[in-house]
């Protein structure tokens, strides 16, 4: 039995070692010219990284494999294991795991000359091993502050100069190319548990579960996974390559050192970015306090750190039948808009159960519309939607326009960006929701109803208002918009702006602070943020990346959101100027779209859907300016707006103050969306009080709200009283106002 699995093994290497040859030991970054003329785009990025491509069919088959077996075993397997052992279980037991494979870490280190990172994995192996109990406690880590370098073989190949060569994937294989699979032959060879009695089923089992969270977050949903999970992957690389979190810990362990050894406390610059109310300003205005303005765009990143504050449940993993995360509460119904078209869907949450027994008087069901790309279950709307369900609203979630699945389920099939088309079509998706929710009888008779959204979303419902306000069908009663855009054309090209922001970079400078932003997007999307009552200093909520960059990773982000919208448009019907849609050969295709710009896609694509209108005429009709009058007196509307955002001018500050000053609230810092983590403003969105003229401009903001709003997990019940009047004063600094950018 030992001789045929020796055969096996090395059967099996020389494989390995033969498709390291076959797919070519050439490096995608070293092969990439250094100087690069005009804006970067997604896919000059991932080809810097690694490569074309050119087995891209092989690829994505394989892909899809993965993707099968993690949807329909991982999944349901997942949901079983997970509902009979509770997340420390899953927890440790990985723990467990990660300290049996410290040899290939500590030899992988040790090979690339990195003498501390081989050091600290030794440290860790003998700390956890016997303090924490043969790794069930990270003890090294969490008392002694010793970071894991995460190195293996693959990178150690790397790091040697073997190139990834061409991309070649393997079903669930965590590796893209013949070098990092021959990579974790050797990590296997290098396992402890490689040589215990069925632990490595045991710990594939394990891994699965824990994985498919991760995976589900990058390819869920998305128009196509195989990408999603391709450039993913290849920035993890990159990062496990440089060992960029094992050297970023180090360095912020060194950083806290002396300051302890010095005794001094961080010191926080002085709170300056706060600027007084503009003299021509005659809207509600509020100060916010220690939020510590960095500049508009840098600002708006701050939209991570909008997070669920009950997305959590400490004993019970995603998925299992046990989960009381907010998430775990969301149904998700289909919705047939067109025969012979894919169902469109939307989410619900029903509000929660009242254990006071608090009588209410009515019902209300607040149905929300996200941005552009965003989806029923992303991050921002699922924060938004806990933020009204925990008003004991029950809540109904939708996905963008400017979103794959809103394009296919669509019955039109026109591209999204006309906003009087663009509305009129959610408005008859939530005319769905609403017949369905009926049906299902989860919408009782007289339930009040309010339609909120942000960003885009935020203009859309400002647009269905006017529509209800001509001809009724919807009886909404009330319209919230956060940060609505003024203009479209305006918007769009600021977006363009931001994708030019990276012109002329060369490669080392694109690949530098690519990993760096990278690096340090994964550590923020790691971290729970609380939400910031604003009463007291606090720096965990600065951003630190530098303006240049932030501009350069929005527009590339935007750019990803236009992508997905030309490629499924293209999939249904060939749209001019592309190149044909193949399944297995996309990377052509995917190089032409991305040089698409805001104003390409106006021009090119959208006039082509609306032949007796020019696109001026489009973009015209697509601002507020062209129905304000109509909705200027609409006694439901309310209207939440940052004065710093990016996405206005200062001619379109000065329109919406003066057609809604008796309906409009304005926040002096936050760029776009990017405060929607201070809890004045959480609670000035879900409040019913109307934002009334503040003639006085001390900065102050009444908020009245008729149902407790527990933010925090921590609030006293006591506190919870209704009809609550909370004011919120700062001294205003002189400062210029914001230019227009």
């Amino acid at each position: 039995m030992k001789r045929h699995t020796g055969r096996f093994f090395i059967a099996f290497f020389a494989a390995l070692v033969m498709l390291c040859a076959v797919t070519g030991c050439h490096h995608p970054v070293e092969d990439f010219p250094e100087e690069h003329p005009g804006a970067w785009t997604p896919t000059d990025v991932e080809t810097m990284l690694g490569g074309d491509d050119p087995m891209e069919p092989w690829n994505r088959a394989m892909f899809s494999c993965t993707d099968f077996l993690m949807n329909y075993v991982a999944d349901p397997v997942g949901r079983v294991y997970t509902s009979i052992f509770p997340r420390p279980f899953v927890e440790h037991f990985n723990n467990v795991c990660v300290n049996l494979e410290f040899p290939a870490r500590a030899i992988s280190a040790l090979l690339r000359a990195e003498w501390g990172a081989a050091g600290d994995e030794t440290l860790r192996f003998l700390i956890n091993t016997t303090i924490g109990i043969v790794g069930i406690f990270d003890v090294a880590r969490n008392w002694f502050h010793i970071p894991s370098s995460d190195a293996d073989f693959g990178s150690t190949f790397a790091h040697w100069g073997i190139g990834p060569g061409h991309s070649f994937m393997l079903p669930i294989a965590p590796a893209l190319n013949g070098r990092d699979l021959l990579g974790l032959f050797f990590d296997s060879a290098f396992d402890i548990k490689s040589y215990i009695p069925y632990a490595g089923y045991a710990t594939f089992l394990n891994r699965m579960v824990i994985a498919h969270a991760a995976y589900d977050s990058v390819s869920g949903g998305a128009l196509d996974p195989y990408k999603n999970f391709r450039q993913v992957m290849l920035l993890r690389k990159e990062l496990q390559i440089k060992l960029w979190f094992y050297r970023q810990m180090k360095s912020y362990i060194a950083q806290q050192k002396m300051l302890a050894a010095s005794k001094t406390v961080k010191q926080l610059p002085p709170d300056t970015k706060i600027f007084p109310k503009p003299e021509h300003i005659t809207a509600k205005w509020h100060n916010l306090p220690f939020y510590r303005s960095q500049d508009p765009v840098t600002d708006s990143m701050r939209v991570m750190m909008f997070q669920s504050q009950t997305d959590f449940d400490k004993w019970y993993m995603p998925r299992s039948l046990f989960d009381s995360s907010f998430s775990g509460k969301r149904s998700v119904y289909d919705l047939e808009l067109a025969p012979e078209r894919p169902e469109g869907r939307y989410g619900y949450y029903p509000r929660p159960e009242d254990k006071e027994k608090v009588t209410v008087k009515r019902e209300e069901l607040v149905l929300l519309l996200p941005g552009i790309g965003g989806t029923l279950d992303n991050s921002s709307m699922l924060s938004f939607a806990e933020m009204f369900h925990q008003k004991n609203c029950n809540v109904a979630v939708f996905d963008s326009t400017f979103n794959w699945r809103f394009i296919v389920a669509d019955s039109k099939g026109k591209l999204p960006g006309y906003l009087p088309d663009d509305a009129a079509r959610v408005r008859k998706v939530l005319q769905a929701a609403l017949a369905d929710l009926k049906k299902r009888e989860l919408l009782t008779p007289g339930t009040r109803l309010t339609l909120a959204g942000y960003s885009l979303g935020a203009l859309h419902t400002l647009k269905i208002a006017e529509l209800e306000k001509i001809d009724p069908q919807l009886g909404i009663e009330q319209f919230i918009a956060v940060n609505p855009p003024v203009s479209l054309r305006h918007a769009m090209a600021r977006i363009d702006e931001l994708a030019d922001s990276s012109a002329n970079w060369s490669k080392s400078k694109m690949l530098k602070k690519l990993t760096d932003t990278a690096g340090s997007a994964f550590i923020l999307f790691s971290k729970r943020f609380k939400t910031f009552d604003g009463k007291k200093d606090n720096d965990d909520y600065q951003i630190n990346f530098d303006n240049e960059t932030i501009k350069v990773i929005a527009g590339l982000y935007l750019r990803l959101c236009l992508r997905d919208v030309l490629l499924a448009s293209h999939r249904e019907k060939a749209l001019p100027g592309l190149p044909e849609y193949q399944w297995g050969r996309r990377h052509k295709l995917y190089q032409k779209i991305d040089q698409v710009t805001m104003k390409d896609y106006a021009e090119k694509f959208l006039a082509k859907d609306y032949p007796g209108k020019t696109v001026d005429e489009l973009l015209a009709a697509s601002e507020l300016k062209a129905f304000a009058d109509t909705i200027k007196d609409h006694p439901g509307i309310r209207i939440f707006h940052n004065y710093d955002d990016f996405l206005l001018n200062d001619e379109e500050r000065r329109f919406l103050d003066q057609k809604f000053s008796g309906k409009l609230l304005w926040f002096s810092n936050g760029g776009h969306l990017g405060n929607l983590y201070y809890l004045p403003v959480r609670q000035a969105i879900t409040g019913n009080s109307s934002p009334v003229a503040d003639p006085s401009g001390r900065g102050e903001l009444d908020i009245v709200a008729d149902r407790p709003q527990p933010d925090s997990q921590h609030q006293s019940r006591n506190d919870k009283k209704t009809d609550k009047k909370v004011q919120f004063q700062r001294q205003q600094q002189p400062v210029n106002d914001p230019s227009d950018k």
